[in-house]
């Protein structure tokens, strides 16, 4: 009488991942006779139950679309950020990024919201300066650099000090002659608070540049104003401006940084003139502080191969955003010492809450 036996699927395993014979294959009968399968399927359920899995959420992560935070409006900087990451998101990442706007505060509201969030990996947080190094330094907040988790910065771009392309000034010496000649007379648009708002502070402070701030809601409304002349000149995002400087009705008269942009060879940094300005805008991602660091490492991963990815630097440079991607270590230096640097200012300064 022939013995049938069925084999276990977890024997099946057993023998796969062993890469031995099985011991019903037809070709090669197993030692010790007809009890033998048993004491193999035996073993091989033993084995399976010993050996530890990762939690099914761990080996399926994201299993539905991530949702991003941008705490500022629709069009701004940090929105074409997403747009840009949007077009690759769900081939890399392995499902969709949506966004979601939670403006208020000058960032606070949104970033608020997601650094007293569950840091599962799905609720991300899009930032700038303005509502990570800027706003807790300005106002009391519930939250502070130690709330986040890194992930990597996208974009970076520096501040230019922006004039009408008609203006009397040509270069920077001549602007600060201006003012020097005539003090509080020369206006400049900023906003009323963040990363540019202490970028500007910086500048009046060790330039000994005496103007008159009008602030706006944002770069938009402050280069609308430049353009319009009913101020004289702005710290700006330089890709805020590029579609001005291409159309020839804005001059670039200095950037912020320590290099050159090889767009605008002929435009000195503040730090050649000798004004140390090392500020600009950064775009990068966060998440609360506490999130797996299985997910975290994916999150991480996925970000930097979008940044890599030719059909992302297609829609970015379409989109205006210029790549710069750091890694989290990277990324959180830079932020940490730009928050000291604020720091530093706000309290020179007497800005801080009161």
């Amino acid at each position: 009488m022939h013995n049938h036996h069925r084999q276990d699927p977890l024997e099946r395993r057993f023998f796969a991942n062993r890469g031995d014979r099985d011991p019903h294959s037809t070709q090669e009968g197993a030692r010790g006779g007809p009890a033998a399968p048993r004491v193999v399927a035996a073993a091989a359920i033993a084995l399976a139950l010993a050996t530890p899995t990762l939690p099914a959420a761990a080996q399926s992560y994201p299993d539905k679309p991530i949702e991003i935070v941008n705490s500022f409006s629709p069009g701004g900087t940090s929105d074409l950020n997403i747009r840009a990451l949007e077009t690759v998101a769900s081939r890399l990442l392995g499902q969709p990024l949506v966004q979601t706007f939670k403006q208020g505060g000058g960032g606070i509201t949104g970033s608020t919201e997601v650094a007293h969030s569950k840091p599962d990996g799905y609720r991300l947080l899009i930032v700038t300066s303005g509502e990570l190094t800027a706003a807790p330094n300005l106002a009391k907040t519930t939250y502070s650099l130690d709330s986040f988790d890194f992930v990597a910065q996208l974009s970076s771009t520096p501040y230019g000090l922006a004039v009408k392309s008609d203006a009397p000034w040509k270069d920077f010496d001549a602007f600060r002659r201006a003012i020097a000649e005539q003090p509080d007379k020369h206006t400049f648009g900023t906003a009323p608070r963040g990363g540019v708002y202490l970028a500007v502070q910086h500048l009046i402070r060790h330039g000994g540049l005496r103007l008159r701030l009008v602030p706006y809601g944002g770069s938009g409304p402050y280069i609308t104003a430049v353009l319009g002349g009913h101020v004289d000149a702005a710290l700006a995002p330089v890709t805020s401006t590029e579609q001005h400087l291409k159309a020839g009705t804005l001059r670039l008269l200095a950037i912020t940084g320590d290099t050159r942009l090889k767009d605008h060879p002929n435009v000195p940094t503040l730090k050649e003139l000798g004004l140390e300005s090392p500020f600009g805008l950064w775009v990068g991602i966060v998440g609360p502080k506490g999130m797996p660091p299985e997910r975290l490492d994916h999150l991480r991963d996925a970000v930097g191969r979008i940044t890599r990815d030719p059909d992302y630097l297609k829609a970015a440079e379409k989109l205006g955003v210029a790549v710069a991607y750091l890694p989290a270590g990277e990324f959180e230096k830079r932020v940490r010492e730009e928050d000291r640097a604020f720091k530093g200012l706000v309290k020179e300064l007497g800005l801080g809450p009161k």
